[in-house]
């Protein structure tokens, strides 16, 4: 197959959409938008810029590159900032291709075969609804602190591992622009841009996990969820959890016992922060959530805990009681 770039093919309807959504990426734009017009393919692509009202010089950035490359590169830019959701919400509609990449502002790929290989892939197996790949993650300016994400072998994958964690990495996840068009309306709600899209388009098929780091994910110091720590990743995959249910009915049980473990670790963390009342009520949650019996004696000796550490706390007047030294998190899932 002989590729060729895609600033060749500006005439055709594009097979593939690059969504490239950017807030405050002046630096770091050039780099993401060379990436990915230095893409080797034999089918058109097109490049949606939608720069989320910045206050920095990204949008002339992204302006400057359409007017170098009108037939590819396409810009949106908004009158006021509408939020990360919304931003790759409407982008997204806006594409034309049959398949969608997704790559933010500050990320970038490194192999320039990544869009060939993963296409090819998706035409080669219809029951394939996402494609995804290894990457780096680095410090902008800074070290690379891990070669290779995520911790999972290559190979297929189905929509119960997905639904057990998100490891899918944005910048690695070419999709068919199908049946994620319909986003659920809490999508606004739930910040988390790229989790409730791959189960969209995993209700259609699998996904596959190619043997390649074709992509660095910036660990950008001013990134929404920059160094929010456990408690923040515990609250967002529960949100996660609390809506999604309905759209995988099937997976039900596995949806309620995942959200029963975000409560469980967030209800041992708060405790350990001295938050009791808090971390009752994390507790309550995680004994509620699960169908039947599932884990019925880790979360209740988890409720049982919370309630008696704080029973504890309000009789000694204090409105902290650590845990025992011998007491640990044995709910907590992986963090990313």
């Amino acid at each position: 197959m002989n590729f060729d770039s895609p600033r060749d093919r500006t005439h055709s309807p594009p097979v593939l959409s690059v969504v490239l959504t950017a807030y405050k990426a002046e630096k770091s734009l050039p780099k993401a938008i060379d990436s990915a017009l230095a893409q080797r393919t034999s089918f058109p692509i097109e490049i949606i810029v939608s720069d989320d009202c910045s206050p920095d010089g990204a949008r002339a950035v992204a302006r400057a590159y359409q007017q170098k490359h009108p037939g590819i590169v396409r810009v949106i830019e908004r009158e006021r900032n509408v939020g990360m959701q919304r931003n790759f919400y409407e982008t997204f509609a806006m594409c034309r291709g049959k398949y969608i990449a997704w790559l933010d502002g500050d990320d970038y790929w490194t192999d320039p075969d990544k869009l060939s290989r993963q296409v090819e892939a998706l035409e080669s197996d219809p029951s394939i609804s996402i494609c995804g790949h290894y990457v780096r993650w680095v410090v902008p300016g800074g070290p690379v602190t891990r070669e290779r994400y995520p911790e999972i072998s290559p190979g297929r994958y189905s929509m119960s591992d997905l639904l057990q964690k998100n490891f899918i990495p944005a910048p690695s996840a070419v999709f068919r622009s199908g049946s994620p068009r319909n986003l659920p309306a809490w999508y606004l709600d739930v910040p988390l841009a790229d989790w409730p899209v791959h189960v969209l388009s995993c209700l259609t098929g699998d996904i596959l996990m190619l043997d390649r780091v074709m992509a660095d994910y910036s660990l950008n110091p001013e990134g929404e969820c920059w160094g929010k720590g456990e408690q923040f990743w515990y609250e967002l995959d529960a949100s996660f959890y609390e809506h999604v249910e309905p759209l995988v009915p099937t997976y039900r049980r596995l949806v309620r016992r995942e959200k029963a473990r975000r409560y469980e670790a967030l209800s041992f963390l708060l405790r350990r922060q001295g938050d009791l009342r808090g971390s009752r009520v994390a507790a309550v949650k995680a004994f509620l959530a699960p169908a039947g019996t599932d884990n019925l004696i880790p979360r209740t000796k988890q409720l049982f805990a919370s309630v008696v550490h704080e029973a504890l706390g309000r009789i000694k007047g204090s409105s902290s009681v650590p845990p025992r030294d011998n007491e640990r998190n044995t709910a907590s899932p992986d963090v990313a």
